[in-house]
């Protein structure tokens, strides 16, 4: 990998109550990515772990268990404990202002006001990490964002959500062949 990913992490909530909710879908996109390699997660402190290592890459799929408002304080003790920076991990998270079934990959850049990435970058003191945000829009009117988010997706939806999961498997495996910023421009020319 020219640019190398050494953390892919997902965002979501824990627990049954929040399993299919809009709020989790970084959670399904690392789901997806696993279950496509046949990786498990296993407890390692306040955060679900697997590894993936293929010829001389090896890189890590995390899922902070702290809640989405908190997500920074499992990415930030990864990162510290692996000595990996800012640079070397990929977010994956969802955006009410991207209708479903689309995505946007960033380098870097603000939170866009997503409490996830928030904690991210008030815990590592940095915002120059590249991400993908996953469309779970639009909000339908007199309904609150974070009512929104919070709510299940719909038996209709599913169709975006599979077609999301293959993109985010089809990215993940071109950032092994062509590094990350190949495979970003690949699946950016790919909508």
């Amino acid at each position: 990998m020219n640019k190398q990913v050494k953390l892919f992490v997902g965002l979501g909530n824990v627990g049954r109550r929040y399993e299919n909710t809009r709020h989790n879908m970084g959670f399904v996109a690392l789901d997806e990515i696993a279950k496509s390699k046949q990786l498990e997660f296993k407890n390692w402190s306040d955060m679900l772990v697997s590894f993936y290592e293929k010829q001389d890459d090896k890189v890590a799929l995390l899922k902070p268990m702290t809640f989405m408002n908190y997500s920074g304080n499992a990415v930030y003790s990864f990162m510290s404990y692996y000595k990996i920076v800012s640079e070397e991990i990929f977010v994956f998270y969802d955006d009410f202002s991207i209708p479903l079934g689309e995505y946007r990959i960033r380098m870097s850049g603000s939170s866009g006001g997503h409490n996830g990435i928030n904690s991210i970058i008030a815990r590592i003191s940095d915002k120059s990490f590249p991400r993908m945000k996953l469309g779970i829009g639009p909000i339908p009117d007199f309904v609150k964002p974070k009512d929104y988010v919070l709510s299940e997706f719909k038996d209709d939806d599913k169709k975006k959500i599979d077609m999301i999961k293959k993109i985010v498997v089809d990215f993940f495996d071109s950032v092994f062949v062509f590094g990350l910023n190949k495979a970003a421009s690949i699946i950016a020319n790919k909508k």
